[in-house]
């Protein structure tokens, strides 16, 4: 009973400690979910070699898109007739990092590794990107977008800021809430039955330490926001800094899903090096977090383990009772609701006329996933109108002389599986 109380209160400091930070950056995320759509970043995206790379790393770096909902987002950027480059930049730097994750890095690790973090994922993004335009050959051809201005139509201002909100306080934390709880029971998990001594005790070797965060960050699936709890708790296990930010990096910026749907839109050579700047992105970054700022790598462990056991503000308190409401309430939301984002209020929507077709979408698993898969339904030749269905992985389509294997087609292009439902 000790333990599970000690437990319980580990798991409520980190959240306690994560919720102020965590609130501004989700209402900031909201702002600009408003302002820079991924719709707009398509359609703001350079022709350019150069170019074309360093925006989607500057688009990338903001949104708040966790490594599942990249992938939907970059396949769409694809179809459009974005580079191989810009592709792989927007893959690898967009999930690493949010408003919302940085801010929350700032409250649980500290301004070194708030700074630090955004500025590796800028790096590799870059590099990666780069990387691929001039080694991979593009044959890309841009499509028309029948749709491509449907989520982009004039609203009011109220209207905005109730889309601004909704994302904020419904969308977005209904995506990483179960991921976020998750981390934060890990941290909980580690802080109680887990000694401080434990890597100098079983693994002793810092470089060893290094590759098992890759290990254990490339292939599992994490967002930006979720890590920072589990980073924290790595930490205090007595993992060096740049040790803890290696998992920072690679946990969020890949894992074997989203491997293997980049291999299926960008081709082997593309996805081989989006691998490999990962793998040494992360390493390099978390060699030159402990390099750079050593006394930090000598002092972190210590001081952030007695923040952890500090007596927590009113502030903090407050903001952790209200995050819990969040995350439970946004959760069941995201759970009934058919797609959820900054757009979904001003794109055409089913109509009353009968669907002329019905089809089994496998794959999706949050509501940008669906919102994805709907617009690239509604950009198809002789469709009016589609409705995705998240909760029962379906999709209606609406329309005259629709080809339904090009539906079909189309939702593959984007890295799921869909067949279509027999009458």
């Amino acid at each position: 009973m000790e333990k599970l109380i000690e437990f319980l209160e580990a798991c409520w400091v980190v959240l306690a400690q994560m919720s102020p930070y965590l609130t501004l950056g989700f209402l900031i995320s909201g702002v600009l979910s408003v302002m820079i759509s991924p719709r707009w970043v398509e359609k703001h995206l350079g022709s350019g070699r150069i170019s074309s790379v360093i925006k989607a790393t500057l688009f990338g770096v903001p949104l708040p898109l966790c490594s599942c909902g990249v992938i939907p987002v970059a396949a769409s950027l694809r179809r459009h007739g974005a580079s191989k480059g810009a592709t792989t930049a927007f893959l690898i730097s967009t999930p690493q990092t949010g408003i919302d994750s940085m801010l929350a890095t700032w409250g649980l690790l500290g301004p070194f590794f708030a700074v630090f973090r955004p500025l590796a994922a800028l790096i590799t993004g870059i590099v990666g990107g780069l990387g691929v335009s001039f080694t991979d050959k593009d044959d890309v051809t841009a499509i028309a977008a029948n749709a491509a201005d449907s989520g982009d139509a004039p609203t009011s201002f109220i209207e905005k800021l109730t889309a601004a909100i909704k994302y904020a306080f419904v969308t977005l934390p209904g995506e990483i809430a179960k991921a976020l709880v998750v981390g934060i029971f890990i941290a909980g998990l580690i802080s109680t039955f887990i000694a401080g001594d434990f890597v100098s005790q079983y693994i002793g070797n810092y470089y060893v330490t290094m590759l098992l965060m890759l290990a254990i960050g490339i292939p599992v699936y994490v967002c930006s926001t979720s890590s920072i709890p589990i980073a924290l708790a790595f930490m205090r296990m007595g993992v060096s800094p740049g040790a803890a930010f290696v998992f920072l990096i690679s946990g969020p910026a890949t894992n074997a899903a989203a491997i293997s749907v980049v291999w299926k839109i960008l081709g082997k050579t593309s996805a081989l090096i989006y691998l490999l700047t990962v793998f040494f992105g992360s390493l390099v970054g978390g060699f030159a977090l402990d390099f750079f700022d050593q006394k930090f790598s000598e002092a972190g462990l210590s001081a952030i383990v007695t923040a952890c056991h500090t007596e927590l503000s009113l502030l903090e308190t407050g903001s952790a009772v209200f995050m819990l409401v969040v995350l439970a309430f946004s959760y069941y939301k995201s759970r009934q609701s058919e797609t959820c984002c900054s757009s979904c209020a001003t794109s055409p929507e089913t109509t009353s006329e009968t669907p002329v077709a019905s089809f089994s979408v496998d794959g999706m698993s949050c509501n940008n996933c669906a919102e994805a898969v709907k617009l690239a339904i509604l950009e198809i030749h002789g469709v009016t109108a589609a409705k995705v269905i998240l909760s029962e992985k379906k999709a209606l389509v609406s329309g005259h002389g629709v080809n339904h294997e090009t539906v079909i087609e189309t939702i593959n292009s984007l890295g799921y599986s869909a067949k279509k439902f027999l009458p």
